[in-house]
């Protein structure tokens, strides 16, 4: 090696950068010392000869990356069909907590091979990711119940609709309102008035223990909770248990007044099949505002009947759009 070259490698050694150079075949022909650090996470001794191994072939070993994404955009730089790639990626350790790394790979413009060379860097971006999550987790949570709140329900029902539409299953919705509220608040306190809305908030949690469930602060003392692949029949049964489990809290206020909720309930499901199919042809047309948002506009508007009706109970909006009475207290 000589001096030009020592310095290259000393400079490369140097830098926080993993850097690896691979041939077209996506073999491995040199690392430097922050590859060589970061092997260690697998288990790797500092001295091992990364010299001829495909780094195709840890990728596909970690099954835990975006592979598809991953492998085929390294696969279109290496064969000239893409000058450049970037991307970032979840890696998982044996040894170490998740770790995500940013992805460049270019090819080196270089005569000191016969064949063509590519430039491959991970940057480790976890602790940028984490911030990133934490900062996103504050948009998208309710501060007083820890539940979503109504941007994180928006994103929530827009893809909740197209997978119902998209596989033709079924998805619920409640709204959930406590009843007199004000009057609570007026005779308890403010401070005991948000204690209660956490105590509900508690009740509509239990019930999210699936990715395609959620339960959200939609504004004020109301709450909406989405039940995915969840029949009309099954979600007003959920709906009714809510509605005894917020009496069995024995809540009393404004002269022993027990509070209560009332619950409206919309669904999309097999139930609806004709109306789906005519959906299912508009889809691609429609935006989110004309599907998604119709399942709470419907819980609303079942909602509204309960409290007509006398509160504490629970109303269903039906395919016909005819609100009906399936249960009573």
């Amino acid at each position: 090696m000589n001096i030009a070259e020592q310095l290259l490698s000393s400079i490369l050694d140097t830098l926080p950068l993993q850097i690896a150079v691979i041939d077209e075949s996506s073999s491995i022909v040199y690392v430097n010392q922050a590859w060589r650090s970061f092997g260690l996470f697998y288990g790797l001794d500092i001295e091992t000869d990364w010299f001829g191994i495909s780094y195709l072939d840890i990728c596909r070993a970690n099954q835990d990356t975006n592979q598809p994404e991953l492998l085929d955009g390294i696969a279109r730089v290496l064969d000239g069909t893409q000058n450049h790639f970037t991307t970032d990626y979840l890696c998982h350790t044996p040894t170490q907590h998740p770790t995500w790394l940013t992805l460049n790979l270019q090819p080196i413009q270089t005569a000191l091979a016969d064949g063509k060379l590519f430039l491959l860097s991970l940057t480790n971006i976890t602790h940028h990711k984490q911030t990133e999550d934490r900062i996103s987790a504050l948009t998208l949570t309710d501060p007083l119940t820890g539940l979503a709140n109504r941007r994180r329900l928006e994103q929530f029902m827009h893809d909740e609709w197209s997978r119902a539409i998209r596989h033709q299953s079924s998805l619920s919705v409640m709204m959930v309102d406590a009843d007199h509220f004000k009057q609570l608040n007026d005779s308890m306190g403010h401070a005991a008035g948000d204690e209660c809305l956490r105590q509900l908030a508690n009740i509509l949690r239990k019930y999210t223990n699936r990715p395609g469930d959620l339960a959200a602060r939609y504004g004020g003392e109301e709450f909406v909770l989405v039940l995915g692949q969840t029949t009309q029949q099954e979600a007003a049964k959920i709906a009714e248990r809510i509605r005894q489990k917020v009496m069995a809290l024995d809540i009393r206020f404004a002269g022993h007044r027990l509070m209560t909720v009332s619950i409206g309930v919309a669904s999309l499901g097999l139930n609806h099949s004709h109306w789906q199919k005519e959906q299912h042809a508009r889809n691609q047309s429609l935006n989110f505002s004309e599907d998604g948002n119709l399942l709470i506009e419907q819980a609303d508007k079942a909602l509204y009947v309960a409290k007509k009706q006398g509160r504490n109970r629970v109303e269903v909006y039906d395919k016909h759009h005819r609100l009906t009475v399936p249960l009573s207290v």
